[in-house]
């Protein structure tokens, strides 16, 4: 039986293909229109020598599919689309920032929750939540592309999105230069390589001028808190950790092997910081940090060195974290001058 001329609606609510690639088909109807309008055309066409009719072949594909966008994500693995993605889901808060600093909040189609920001993110429909999504939602809006936290989202959820055919690209930035980095290649996902490669390159400069600005000063070091209940730090494979060294600091426990450790007040004491800096909100400091004004064997007790920066900013791998990366170097000078 003859099928309708169009394009193919790509995956069904269980997730199989509906073509053997797994992919939207080309537009067929575009096809006939080029090599079936016309009869007759279509016989003198027959008679043209076979080079020639392998070269207009390959023009006539080069029609119907856009140009495929392959970028190497933070994984090394090749993330390749047949065209620039029109339907994005985003697994992290910070990969949905991403996009809507590419100019492509447009094209979100889902997002996790606490997907806050900017404003109009807050509008995006929920999938779930950074570790547990719903697959069945996620399927049923047909994304041409998942962007994905390496760390963040389980693995074997995120693998599983792969083998329901959907192309899935991991974000694991660790620096400012990589994440300059994931800007460029989330942007050529998109459409958009020159506009994004010029968002990365300003991106670096901002980041460079910050960290020339603070780095001969003399160095403090500093007990970065996440969490009170357990006490929860982060060590030197975390970006704040990075920013911490960019500011003219020092992270006390940057040499534990897990990167969101659990540590004793005890070990803290012992580590003897020169600021206590914890991770608040837009509303101010946490209400926990107060908690170690009883330890003034520390020296950040004594010399009242306890702080608090919007964790958003810093703990989101996104654009923000230069704002987040001024607070955290201001905060530090202001302990250098003894305010």
């Amino acid at each position: 039986m003859q099928r309708a001329c169009g394009r193919s609606p790509g995956l069904t609510a269980t997730g199989q293909a509906l073509d053997a690639g797994g992919k939207p088909s080309y537009d067929d109807c575009r096809v006939l229109a080029l090599i079936g309008r016309r009869p007759a055309q279509t016989l003198r066409f027959r008679t043209l020598p076979l080079g020639l009719i392998i070269v207009l072949l390959f023009a006539w594909v080069g029609l119907a599919w856009p140009g495929q966008v392959s970028v190497v994500d933070d994984t090394g693995n090749t993330v390749t689309l047949p065209g620039p993605a029109q339907r994005v889901i985003s697994l992290a808060p910070d990969l949905t920032e991403i996009l809507f600093h590419l100019g492509g909040g447009h094209l979100l189609v889902g997002a996790v929750e606490h997907s806050d920001f900017p404003e109009a993110a807050q509008q995006v429909p929920r999938i779930g939540s950074h570790n547990r999504f719903n697959f069945e939602t996620i399927l049923r809006m047909q994304p041409d592309l998942v962007l994905a936290w390496a760390s963040g989202n389980p693995a074997e959820l995120v693998k599983r999105l792969e083998q329901l055919g959907l192309t899935v690209y991991r974000a694991e930035p660790a620096t400012l230069d990589q994440l300059a980095t994931t800007l460029a290649r989330v942007g050529t996902l998109i459409g958009r390589a020159q506009a994004s490669a010029a968002l990365a390159s300003a991106f670096r400069s901002k980041a460079v001028a910050i960290q020339q600005h603070y780095q001969q000063r003399p160095v403090l070091s500093v007990f970065y808190q996440v969490w009170h209940q357990p006490l929860i730090t982060l060590n030197g494979k975390h970006l704040v950790s990075r920013l911490l060294v960019h500011c003219g600091a020092s992270n006390v426990f940057s040499d534990l092997p897990d990167i969101a450790p659990v540590v004793s007040r005890e070990s803290v004491i012992a580590r003897n910081p020169q600021i206590i800096i914890a991770g608040g909100t837009t509303a101010g400091a946490p209400a926990w940090l107060d908690d170690w004004q009883t330890w003034d064997k520390i020296d950040a007790v004594a010399a009242g060195h306890l702080f608090s920066v919007n964790a958003d900013l810093l703990h989101r791998h996104s654009p923000r974290v230069l704002e987040g990366m001024r607070e955290l170097c201001e905060i530090i000078d202001r302990a250098r001058s003894g305010n």
